[in-house]
């Protein structure tokens, strides 16, 4: 039953650094979306109306599909991972890049089965282009600052716990 317990907690600390990194990320982007209509208004002179709108709702499930990446990446670098005990901070850099990696490896896939099942590439040539290789290095930017602050926080609350409770 500890083993269970270890995991839900685990699975809720990974699903908070996932929430926070995401939530992070939309955020950029919406501000983002913000400047890209105030230069839009500028260019402009306010006569053409403006025909974006709002965004759907697109974000859902890269959402979704992050938290549940952050949550497993969380579970398997706590349960394999040899030395887990030293640093905090490090534990969840490593939680971090294990989410990106799963996020590349979703990537490999995808375009993988869309090659097999209809033979083109053309969903690679898609997102290799320079506005979206920017939203990747945003994502991937705001993901590697996010597990730096909250490994940090990790860091912190560890060490207050465990200098109160040390036993001699």
């Amino acid at each position: 039953m500890s083993k269970l317990r270890e995991d839900l907690r685990v699975g809720i600390l990974g699903a908070a650094a996932g929430l926070f990194s995401i939530s992070v990320a939309l955020l950029i982007a919406r501000i983002d979306a913000w400047y890209e209509y105030l230069a839009w208004l500028e260019e402009t002179n306010y006569y053409v109306p403006y025909e974006k709108g709002v965004e759907g709702l697109w974000w859902l499930p890269v959402f979704v599909w992050h938290m549940l990446l952050s949550v497993v990446a969380s579970l398997l670098v706590h349960r394999y991972l040899i030395a887990r005990g030293r640093s905090p901070f490090l534990l969840w850099q490593v939680i971090g890049l294990t989410s990106l990696f799963g996020w590349g490896l979703t990537f490999v896939l995808v375009i993988g089965m869309e090659y097999v099942a209809t033979g083109n590439l053309s969903a690679l040539q898609y997102t290799l282009r320079p506005f979206e290789l920017d939203n990747v290095a945003k994502y991937v930017a705001a993901v590697f600052a996010c597990n730096v602050l909250y490994g940090s926080v990790m860091k912190a609350s560890s060490q207050q716990y465990t200098e109160q409770f040390e036993f001699d």
